[in-house]
């Protein structure tokens, strides 16, 4: 049985008074994903998403970023994922990330790759523009009620 040991960033911002949250583009899949780190053997969750959000989003660890020291949530089950045809151990631990300082929050603001969207598009699966965000990400957050949309 294939193992499935994820770590997601909920990289998050707070505009206007509503929680908007950090995606960027995959091109081949044409959809929004969220940075998501496989966990490597002998890596915490947390050291994984730290190292992906680091590299994925070319950011300094200790100057631009700060993830939370729990996870928002931690689940382990046996199941299929979506789009998949067998059965998969499945970890996953989601956690909160925050940027720092004036040069992580302005990289992402006239980004091409990324983009900053609500929880209720998250939770539809898709933008308001119709761009679709992954739906195994999609399919863990409506699960277990992770982000709820208020909108």
């Amino acid at each position: 049985m294939e193992k499935v040991f994820r770590s997601v960033a909920l990289i998050q911002k707070i505009e206007e008074e509503k929680s908007l949250f950090l995606v960027k583009a995959n091109a081949e899949k044409n959809q929004l994903e969220f940075v998501i780190g496989e966990r490597l053997e002998k890596e915490s969750f947390r050291e994984a998403v730290t190292r992906e959000v680091s590299w994925q989003l070319d950011l300094e660890r200790k100057r631009d970023f700060i993830v939370s020291n729990m996870a928002q949530l931690s689940m382990e089950y046996t199941g299929t994922l979506p789009g998949a045809v067998t059965e998969s151990q499945i970890a996953v631990a989601f956690y909160l990330v925050h940027l720092y300082g004036n040069s992580a929050r302005s990289k992402f603001i006239e980004s091409t790759t990324t983009q900053w969207i609500t929880a209720a598009e998250i939770c539809q699966g898709c933008t308001s523009s119709g761009g679709e965000i992954d739906p195994i990400a999609v399919y863990w957050i409506n699960r277990w009620g992770i982000l709820q949309a208020w909108q």
